[in-house]
């Protein structure tokens, strides 16, 4: 069987996650700030047609904003010496959030104890007035860096 002049191969499980991926964090491009800590990162958000994953009606499913909320606290943690990995996330779903709003990702370091970096972040929507965000959902995280 050929395609297009050239054998047929099914795409391997690593580019098919690829693909995956990029769909999901499709308009994510993070900001990078100074912070006495490290770096602060924040990205504002707009989801596509194939982002808004709603489990009930109007709000965006919560497993995929937490999947967005520990990218953007792994982000945070790019800069330093090591690389860091999630040891926890907890997250505090204050509002729902709908879908067709733009979505603000915030995250920046609490504090540093050897390998522990303790994180906090939010996800904020856009509230009355033209200017004003709103937290939706707060997240504390603890990530660690690997024994070298």
């Amino acid at each position: 069987m050929k395609c297009l002049d050239r054998p047929c191969q099914k795409p391997s499980l690593n580019v098919a996650s690829e693909e995956m991926m990029l769909s999901l964090f499709r308009g994510y491009r993070p900001v990078f700030k100074p912070h006495r800590l490290g770096q602060e990162v924040e990205s504002l958000l707009r989801l596509g047609p194939s982002q808004r994953m709603c489990y009930y009606d109007g709000k965006l499913f919560g497993g995929y904003v937490t999947f967005l909320m520990d990218r953007i606290l792994a982000d945070c943690c790019k800069h330093m010496e090591k690389p860091a990995f999630t040891a926890y996330l907890n997250t505090s779903f204050l509002l729902s959030i709908p879908p067709t709003v733009p979505i603000m990702l915030r995250a920046w370091p609490e504090k540093i104890e050897g390998r522990k970096i303790f994180l906090k972040g939010s996800v904020q929507i856009p509230g009355q007035s033209s200017n004003e965000w709103l937290d939706a959902i707060q997240a504390e995280s603890l990530f660690i860096q690997p024994r070298v």
